[in-house]
């Protein structure tokens, strides 16, 4: 027992995908000779991913849950 839920609707085990998206010519960052940075307008943002997603393969992304932020109290 892995601790994962059977969903008898789909016949299967549930599994999580991790992607990484990126436009052509992002290796310029990562290559060993002549290396140079990607500029901003040419990054992909995290909205722009997931309307892509939503778009291309009629997918449905779940909400995070938000987590819950730590302050740190001031001395005074």
């Amino acid at each position: 027992d892995l601790g994962i839920k059977y969903d008898p609707s789909t016949g299967i085990y549930g599994m999580d995908f991790y992607v990484v998206l990126g436009r052509r010519g992002e290796r310029v960052a990562h290559r060993r000779r002549k290396t140079s940075r990607v500029g901003c307008p040419h990054r992909v943002r995290k909205e722009e991913a997931m309307h892509w997603f939503e778009r291309t393969y009629d997918g449905i992304i779940f909400q995070a849950k938000k987590k819950k932020v730590m302050t740190r109290r001031r001395r005074r």
